[in-house]
């Protein structure tokens, strides 16, 4: 059976910083936040958050969000998606977006990586295409790394 911790206020303040410092945005809704034994965090709201859960033999709860490790933030597809429409609602315009190409798009959705020159900058970002969010990435040495999951893969409309 899988752990699952409530967050305390200074794990929430480590990951918040590492999202300031990638995205200079953070969530601003009032969430619980969650981290299972993968170090994955899932976001639930702050009432659910006061049931004991080690008395429950739960899989999973809540909002999948992020991959939290090493201080390194790697936000989830839906994850993505959330903090983008949040900063828009709040008038804040997230770092790090990458705007693709309808081919790219295409190429994206197969599962394979981009060869796009973002600079010499390793780092996390938010693709996006004709201001849909399509989900975060890793840019490194002029390549994105592809992290969509398989079951999102396809054949893309446009």
């Amino acid at each position: 059976m899988k752990k699952i911790n409530i967050l305390n206020t200074r794990e929430i303040k480590r990951f918040k910083e590492a999202l300031l410092k990638v995205f200079r945005y953070v969530l601003k809704g009032e969430y619980a936040y969650l981290m299972n034994d993968q170090e994955k965090i899932f976001l639930i709201n702050k009432d659910l958050a006061r049931i004991e859960l080690k008395n429950l033999k739960i899989d999973r709860i809540g909002f999948y969000f992020a991959e939290f490790k090493n201080g390194q933030v790697r936000l989830s597809k839906e994850g993505t998606q959330l903090l983008v429409k949040e900063a828009k609602e709040n008038g804040v315009v997230v770092s790090n977006l990458v705007e693709l190409t309808k081919q790219e798009v295409t190429t994206y959705f197969t599962g394979k990586d981009l060869e796009k020159d973002l600079g010499v900058e390793s780092r996390s970002i938010i693709l996006i295409h004709n201001d849909n969010v399509l989900g975060s990435a890793k840019y490194k040495e002029g390549n994105i790394l592809n992290f969509l999951p398989k079951i999102h893969r396809g054949t893309v409309i446009l």
